[in-house]
């Protein structure tokens, strides 16, 4: 059977959640993206290894969603491992084992980052240059796990939302 657990991912503001939003209004599943900035716990929130724990067990529930279902994932547990490599932390080693249990399918939506899209607000905590520099580690970190990765298109949303129906 195909698998029909399809990450979409990218750097914070390149229209991730937009997708994600259009997606579900078209009543396809998907699962939202949690947002490090709307966690109210400090002892998470300002701890980036808590926080990442946090993201990382969120998303592995996430997985067990939808079994056999087309849905949409708006990051995955591969996002958190890039986070932690972009601030130069080491991820617990048993999340690979957990990464390999978990697969999506192996073509992965990216997002590129896109200045003409990227908006500061109070749920970004990442500038724009922090966002590019981000960008690097999930591309090289989706490889490392073996994906694929399809640059959806700097386009409009109902293109980007067709680009990617016509791929899966």
């Amino acid at each position: 059977m195909k698998n029909r657990k399809i990450i979409i991912s990218g750097p914070p503001g390149s229209g991730k959640t937009t997708i994600i939003n259009a997606l579900k209004a078209k009543d396809y599943n998907c699962l939202e993206e949690i947002n490090p900035a709307k966690i109210n716990d400090p002892t998470i929130k300002n701890n980036k290894n808590s926080l990442s724990e946090f993201l990382f067990k969120h998303r592995e529930k996430q997985y067990n969603q939808f079994t056999g279902q087309l849905a949409f994932y708006d990051r995955s547990m591969i996002d958190v491992v890039a986070y932690l490599s972009y601030w130069n932390i080491q991820y617990p080693k048993h999340w690979s084992q957990i990464i390999q249990n978990c697969q999506y399918a192996n073509n992965v939506f990216y997002t590129p980052s896109w200045k003409e899209i990227y908006k500061n607000s109070t749920n970004r905590l990442e500038t724009y240059k922090e966002a590019q520099l981000i960008e690097i580690f999930l591309k090289k970190t989706y490889l490392d796990f073996g994906y694929n990765i399809i640059e959806i298109p700097k386009v409009g949303l109902e293109e980007r939302l067709n680009f990617i129906i016509n791929k899966i």
